[in-house]
């Protein structure tokens, strides 16, 4: 490998990039979420989306430090909220807050999951050396 992708600090640079905007978008997910309740109302799916909400800004709030559950977190949870988001929308309440929330975790999701892979995989080559 050449010398200077093996520096910790141009081989991790795009993994802190990469996390800080997977953060970004689940702090503003995690805000649109609950800000359906007053422009919607208390319907069931608007509470729902707003417990996500919820979830979503804790999450967002680890992918800003260092947690490892986070970025797990922020793997699976954007996972059950798109596939819930597509299901609201076409048989629920169709609005612009799914798609943008979809559109949110179809980013998300892949960030989370190639971190923890890379994380796992850097782990690996670790305790083998």
């Amino acid at each position: 490998m050449p010398e200077h992708l093996s520096r910790p600090s141009n081989r991790w640079r795009g993994a802190k990039i990469s996390r800080r905007v997977a953060a970004a978008l689940m702090l503003v997910s995690g805000v649109t979420h609950v800000v359906q309740l007053p422009v919607y109302g208390a319907e069931h799916s608007v509470v729902g989306a707003s417990i996500f909400g919820g979830i979503y800004f804790l999450i967002g709030l680890g992918l800003l430090g260092i947690s490892r559950v986070a970025l797990y977190a922020g793997a699976i949870f954007p996972t059950i909220g798109g596939i819930l988001g597509i299901y609201r929308f076409f048989y629920l309440h169709p609005n612009p807050f799914s798609v943008f929330h979809v559109a949110i975790d179809v980013v998300v999701v892949p960030i989370c999951a190639f971190l923890v892979w890379r994380r796992i995989t850097h782990e690996t080559q670790e305790r083998i050396r």
